[in-house]
């Protein structure tokens, strides 16, 4: 349980002050323990903010894979709208995700060639995740013959776009921009029964 106060008041901390404004002091008063004893958990700042960064790792593709599996009757389509929303509303306040994104553009240098190869890395998958739904939304007719790996990267870069801008976002306008957007790009994508 130490470990995890550790982890989440050293997110709290990383995300709001920086990696280079948080010291070990700052982690130690937060979690209300002495300076030693946090030394006893971890060897320094530097191997605190890994395991923060690495726990983030594995919530996320907990998240995703969450996300990804739908195995409801839904269609492709319908799925794509899901994970739209999902993914969205799951960067709405949520510090592992401003922790992420200011690390992503701002690491610290002793790690910014593995934040920068693990974000790679997830990215791709979960853009594999969603070419496989339009592949399957092709193979059924739902969704044009375009090459699904090329609607899978907008999707993407729509989704990741959307939730850039969500901190900008007051509750009650969120739902409706989703739908909104969302529903653009699926009519877009969309076989019409009229097409070959």
């Amino acid at each position: 349980m130490k470990k995890e106060l550790i982890l989440s008041k050293a997110l709290d901390l990383f995300a709001t002050k920086g990696y280079f404004g948080t010291s070990m002091e700052d982690i130690a008063q937060a979690v209300g323990i002495k300076k030693a004893s946090l030394y006893s958990h971890y060897a320094g700042k530097e191997n605190i903010f890994s395991a923060v960064f690495d726990s983030i790792l594995e919530d996320y593709g907990r998240f995703i894979n969450t996300l990804t599996t739908l195995d409801h009757p839904e269609n492709s389509l319908e799925k794509l709208c899901k994970i739209f929303s999902g993914y969205i509303k799951n960067c709405r306040n949520n510090m592992k995700m401003v922790f992420w994104d200011r690390y992503y553009y701002y690491p610290p240098e002793y790690l910014k060639d593995y934040i920068q190869q693990k974000t790679y890395e997830v990215e791709m998958d979960l853009i594999d995740k969603i070419q496989k739904i339009i592949e399957a939304g092709i193979r059924e007719n739902e969704i044009k013959s375009i090459p699904a790996s090329d609607i899978a990267l907008a999707f993407y870069n729509m989704m990741i776009g959307f939730a850039m801008g969500i901190k900008f976002y007051d509750e009650r306008g969120i739902d409706k921009d989703i739908s909104r957007c969302s529903a653009v790009f699926i009519e877009g994508i969309k076989h019409n029964s009229d097409e070959p």
